[in-house]
């Protein structure tokens, strides 16, 4: 019983979702936002079963470098609440300053490590011109997001030399490219989505 309970409520909830096909409506956003209530009370559940209580079974037996490992969290942690408070907010800064840094340089090293390393890891040596037509449309695509310019002695405004040759229209058309076949590649993994919620469906009614 609970099994084909389930199973009408992910069949609502589906149609819910794929409503808006039709556009934006009112049963679409209920199913968002259940959606979203659920997604929270999981990661608060989550959030209280495997941090807070770990912490608190900490503080209740003391062992030296374990309790110290989860004092300077909870230290800093405190000092960036103390942030909603005005005259305490400075308090924070440093916690503040702290989690942008870390966040840069995991962001830096994972751009590093995860997509400029394995680009040029993955350059065909025995192909040299298909390198070097990787390497142009690279320049070309950098080449659409410089806007420098200047004016000359009558102020009028002259554009770069690469905007002047064609280069950032060669970048444009490579940008343009890469999003329809990222579009391509949503829809593709939407489709196969339905597909196998369909599927599924009809495979638990059969059985």
């Amino acid at each position: 019983m609970s099994e084909l309970a389930g199973l009408i409520i992910g069949l609502i909830l589906t149609l819910l979702i794929y409503s808006y096909i039709w556009g934006d409506n009112p049963l679409y956003r209920l199913a968002i936002h259940m959606l979203v209530g659920v997604s929270a009370a999981y990661a608060a559940v989550i959030l209280v079963t495997q941090i807070f209580v770990p912490i608190y079974r900490e503080l209740l037996t003391p062992s030296g470098s374990d309790l110290l490992t989860w004092i300077i969290p909870m230290g800093l942690g405190l000092l960036l609440l103390l942030k909603r408070l005005p005259r305490l907010s400075w308090m924070g800064r440093g916690t503040m300053a702290l989690m942008i840094g870390v966040g840069a340089a995991i962001a830096l090293l994972g751009a590093l490590t995860g997509t400029l390393w394995p680009q040029v890891t993955a350059v065909n040596s025995t192909n040299p011109v298909l390198n070097l037509i990787i390497a142009l449309l690279t320049i070309a695509t950098l080449a659409t997001f410089q806007f420098t310019g200047h004016t000359d002695d009558h102020d009028e405004w002259i554009r770069p030399w690469w905007q002047r040759i064609g280069l950032a229209q060669i970048g444009q058309a490579v940008i343009m490219i890469t999003f329809g076949a990222l579009f391509a590649a949503v829809l593709n993994t939407s489709l196969i989505l339905l597909i196998e919620r369909i599927s599924f469906f009809l495979t638990k009614l059969a059985s």
